[in-house]
């Protein structure tokens, strides 16, 4: 069963004007899209936090007995990820400084991350070249995959279309791709780059895909199906 809690703030009311602390119909659509996503039980806070000096507004949301989060413990990270971005793409541009997800997991253990308007920005930027990726992989466009890549990261054309062949041969034809968020890495022999985590449709099982983006140049760094 889908629920969702508001805690205005556990900070002094004199610290804040009303408007801050007041949950906005854009909080209430945020919590129901990430509901509507992963289920569970859904509470929030929000309010002011002071890091090196400077405050900025934060918007908080913690969920539990979601079972999509309880079956991927490995994926913690991207997880608290995709819930601050649906969140900041719910919200009006600049509404929070920082935007928290708090996971609280099935065996009792917790993750929590934080992450910025500046990096969830860099993602919505992104997200263009996350949908041409995905359209080529639906289509099996080896060409278009290619011309993806960051030169020097550009593998041979034969073994992108054996890869993609073998794959729809064992798992059948991917259908949809729903993205499921991301991290920030940075790879010793990739650099500093975006990791794209995502789920595909074929048939009837569902596996990830991994994409890799550069964070400068926003080229394909690369691609795995774990």
């Amino acid at each position: 069963m889908k629920s969702i809690k508001f805690l205005p703030l556990l900070l002094l009311l004199s610290m804040f004007s009303c408007g801050k602390l007041a949950t906005t119909s854009d909080d209430k659509k945020s919590v129901d899209e990430v509901l509507k996503f992963y289920g569970g039980y859904v509470e929030t806070m929000k309010g002011v936090q002071t890091l090196n000096g400077k405050s900025g507004d934060f918007f908080e949301v913690q969920i539990k007995d979601s079972k999509l989060i309880n079956n991927q413990p490995q994926r913690a990270v991207s997880n608290a990820a995709n819930i601050a971005f649906i969140v900041f793409q719910n919200q009006k541009p600049g509404a929070y400084d920082v935007i928290k997800t708090k996971l609280l997991l099935a065996d009792g253990a917790s993750f929590t991350k934080s992450f910025t308007q500046k990096e969830l920005q860099e993602v919505k930027d992104l997200y263009p070249e996350i949908n041409k990726i995905n359209s080529l992989l639906i289509n099996k466009d080896d060409n278009g995959i290619l011309e993806m890549f960051e030169p020097k990261f550009k593998p041979k054309k034969e073994l992108v279309k054996e890869t993609i062949s073998r794959m729809d041969s064992q798992l059948g034809p991917i259908t949809e791709i729903q993205f499921q968020g991301f991290e920030f890495l940075d790879n010793p022999n990739l650099g500093q780059m975006i990791l794209i985590r995502e789920v595909s449709k074929r048939d009837k099982v569902f596996p990830f895909i991994n994409v890799a983006f550069d964070r400068k140049t926003k080229k394909m760094l690369n691609i795995e199906f774990p």
